[in-house]
């Protein structure tokens, strides 16, 4: 555990992955001229033509986005400030604004490298890969290595710590037990997952709005009953992020780089911008173009990051969460129980509960691409068996581990998908 510990924190989200990360987005950011959210916003009201192999691009925008919006939106960022400072906040929009360009980019090429088969397009990110490291021995190698490194993911990350996070609200905020909302939870896992992409993309697409509308709407309130203090709270996220401090004391620009390092850690384990995983859902969209598609999967990183996690950090800023608990779940329902009292506390735990079996039935739908890309068709009835089975243990286990070994896979992820960006650059276009 304190291996594991020490190679996220000095080694796979110290310097080098950091500037990986700043690099790429930046790259793109200049080759793309910076272009804005206006087109991506106008695609929305753009007819497409859907058809039996596609689903249409507001369906996969809201199915990636269920796989996104999870506890990564809440809880997450109540640990990013409680180890962190609210200087991490900032470092997480950074994160966010470039992992806007990083998504498009990856997605751009998911979809010029996608095929048709007989149950619709693929586009994983298996295939641009392969192609960036050559299409023998090498380009495959890696490939697969993404994928298994994946499987992991959407058993550690995308599965066990999120119905944790879930179960641990419930029983702390409404006293249900850690076993039935593992059995619940699992049901209605098997439900939303067990029959496909399109069957998600149905239930998301009306599912995600709606709760997405009344989490917000939940913050504003919060955000309003003290709203004098917002001014200080921003001044505090930028002041942070910035520490004199950091430049003046003993341990130069460590604070600095410790608001870095969480804010771009869970910045990317909310959005999964540069992971390459939302290429595996967003190609299977009607979309006409690449850049269309891409700007799409910009969509997904501006609403999860730039909206939801901005929303989560200023409610707990706002309220004085972060200096009442140290601990992620405490502070948002702080936030919340202040305000709505212990109805506060219902809402939250619903919330969380929501987003986390949608971005749980999300990362089945990755895991099962990489099973069937590294195995074969045959393998995918045992993957999701042990995906259930996981999800259920993920419920009532102690999943320390597993989060600090999801950070560890997202970064091993994210170096070839990123790396892989970079070597394929002039392919992608505005």
């Amino acid at each position: 555990m304190e291996g594991i510990i020490w190679l996220n924190e000095n080694i796979i989200w110290g310097v080098p992955m950091l500037l990986l990360f700043t690099f790429t987005g930046l790259l793109f950011m200049v080759k793309l001229k910076g272009f804005t959210l206006f087109h991506g916003f106008k695609s929305i009201f753009r007819k497409h033509n859907n058809n039996e192999k596609s689903i249409s691009p507001f369906a996969t925008l809201t199915a990636t986005l269920g796989t996104t919006l999870g506890t990564g939106n809440v809880i997450a960022i109540g640990t990013a400030i409680a180890f962190g400072g609210a200087g991490a906040i900032f470092w997480m929009w950074i994160s966010g604004l470039l992992g806007m360009m990083t998504c498009y980019a990856e997605n751009y090429l998911g979809y010029k490298y996608r095929v048709a088969t007989d149950k619709g397009f693929e586009g994983v990110p298996f295939r641009y890969i392969k192609k960036a490291f050559g299409d023998k021995k090498a380009g495959s190698l890696i490939a697969k290595l993404f994928a298994f490194l994946c499987i992991g993911a959407s058993l550690g990350m995308g599965n066990m710590a999120q119905i944790n996070s879930a179960s641990a609200v419930l029983d702390r905020s409404v006293n249900v037990p850690l076993w039935t909302t593992g059995i619940f939870c699992t049901i209605l896992v098997v439900y939303f997952a067990g029959k496909g992409l399109k069957h998600l993309a149905n239930i998301t697409i009306w599912l995600i709005p709606m709760i997405s509308v009344l989490y917000i709407a939940g913050c504003i309130i919060v955000i309003a009953s003290d709203v004098n203090k917002l001014p200080e709270v921003f001044y505090r996220i930028v002041s942070e992020a910035f520490s004199s401090e950091a430049i003046v004391g003993g341990t130069a620009g460590s604070v600095m780089l410790n608001a870095m390092m969480w804010g771009v850690k869970r910045g990317v384990f909310s959005n999964e911008a540069g992971l390459g995983t939302s290429v595996i859902i967003n190609t299977g969209s009607s979309c006409e173009t690449p850049h269309e598609q891409g700007m799409w999967a910009m969509l997904q990183v501006f609403i999860d990051t730039i909206v939801m996690c901005t929303m989560t950090a200023l409610a707990i800023l706002v309220s004085g969460a972060d200096k009442i608990s140290s601990d992620g779940i405490n502070m948002a329902d702080i936030a919340f129980s202040n305000v709505f009292g212990n109805y506060g506390a219902l809402f939250l735990s619903i919330a969380i509960m929501v987003f986390a079996v949608s971005t749980v039935s999300g990362w089945y739908i990755y895991g099962k691409s990489c099973v069937s890309y590294l195995l074969n068709e045959k393998w995918c009835k045992c993957y999701f068996y042990i995906f259930i089975l996981l999800c259920f243990v993920g419920a009532i286990a102690k999943t320390e581990f597993v989060w600090e070994f999801s950070d560890l896979l997202n970064g091993l992820m994210a170096i070839p998908n990123l790396l892989a960006l970079l070597i394929l650059r002039n392919e992608i276009k505005k």
